[in-house]
């Protein structure tokens, strides 16, 4: 009798799954976020950007797939700033269509998590900064047109 009850326990302590932690959810979110930027799915991207973020983030990644080969991209590092607040580091190495050229950029993702981990913002940190479009009013100084100077 003690055997089934200690094989009874041992199998029901077995199917309990410990419930994710707040870094857990973050990474998975960073993780899915990443790679569906990696592979181009920006509308799976799309869906870890906070809403109030949305805009500004389809602008900055819109030349991703058009005029950006994505050749590889990693996390570098994740920092929880608190429980609800998170950085995290990526590294891009990427390419213009139209050149050979191996470009290597690294972004910094802020992230929050309300109900649910989202970027709230995004910026390069270092290397090639033209990976992200800059917004036209930025992009190239007034009176001046559009030129190799604009990056993408």
């Amino acid at each position: 009798m003690r055997r089934s009850l200690a094989l009874l326990l041992a199998l029901a302590f077995a199917g309990c799954v410990m419930p994710q932690t707040p870094t857990d959810k973050l990474m998975d979110a960073a993780y899915d976020h990443n790679t569906a930027l990696r592979f181009g799915r920006m509308d799976i991207a799309r869906e870890h950007v906070a809403l109030s973020a949305r805009d500004a983030w389809a602008k900055r990644h819109a030349s991703w797939g058009d005029r950006v080969r994505v050749v590889d991209l990693e996390l570098a590092d994740v920092r929880m700033k608190n429980r609800d607040e998170a950085e995290v580091r990526v590294r891009v190495e990427w390419q213009r269509i139209d050149e050979a050229e191996l470009r290597t950029t690294e972004l910094v993702q802020r992230w929050r998590n309300a109900s649910g981990w989202h970027v709230d913002t995004e910026e390069c940190a270092a290397g090639d900064t033209a990976l992200l479009d800059r917004p036209a009013d930025t992009a190239t100084p007034k009176g001046e047109t559009g030129s190799a100077r604009d990056g993408l």
